[in-house]
């Protein structure tokens, strides 16, 4: 169900705002460097890869203590200049000690973007770009054919110096194989069936 969002929805938002609207219309958004973005229901067989490749990660080994391994929960990336906040298709996570918080950037390990045709270019640029300026280690855009059939996944893995990602491997092979934080393999026909 989409939900009908109000005419008078600002081009602008501070964090405070953000906290404030209704949750049926705060789903609906991401706001990046203080401007308003409306986000497109994505197709069902795009939430069932990013389900089912949460759910696999965190039934996975890991190289930390405790992780969470969660579907479109917002992740603020930074506050100063201006309130950042984006809503990644999977967020790989240390466990947070309160019921409830929400990870931000310094708490989250691995972030994936369920990637379509239509949305490549911004996966593939600002969201890597933004993604590594925060220090998240772990970059998987996994891109689907226009059948929703998974192509390849590309894991990009963070070079602190530089500060920004670095291609380390280009899956194409059927299978998704982790080796930091997530230690193990995924199959592609696990994740689409």
């Amino acid at each position: 169900m989409t939900t009908e969002l109000p005419e008078r929805l600002p081009h602008e938002m501070t964090e405070e705002q953000y906290r404030r609207l209704p949750e049926n219309i705060a789903r609906e958004i991401e706001v990046v460097h203080g401007h308003v973005i409306v986000c497109e229901s994505p197709a069902p067989e795009h939430n069932r890869v990013a389900r089912r490749l949460a759910s696999a990660m965190e039934q996975l080994p890991s190289t930390e203590p405790c992780i969470r391994a969660e579907t479109d929960i917002d992740v603020v990336l930074w506050r100063v200049p201006k309130f950042t906040f984006r809503r990644p298709d999977v967020t790989v996570y240390r466990c947070l000690p309160e019921r409830g918080a929400k990870p931000e950037a310094a708490d989250a390990l691995i972030v994936v973007e369920v990637s379509a045709p239509s949305t490549a270019a911004e996966d593939l640029l600002d969201k890597k770009a933004q993604y590594a300026r925060v220090g998240i280690p772990l970059y998987l855009v996994i891109s689907l054919d226009t059948k929703y059939e998974i192509e390849e996944v590309r894991e990009f893995r963070l070079d602190a110096h530089a500060g920004e990602y670095r291609l380390h491997r280009l899956h194409r092979e059927g299978f998704l194989e982790l080796e930091h934080v997530v230690v193990g393999e995924i199959g592609f026909a696990d994740l689409v069936r």
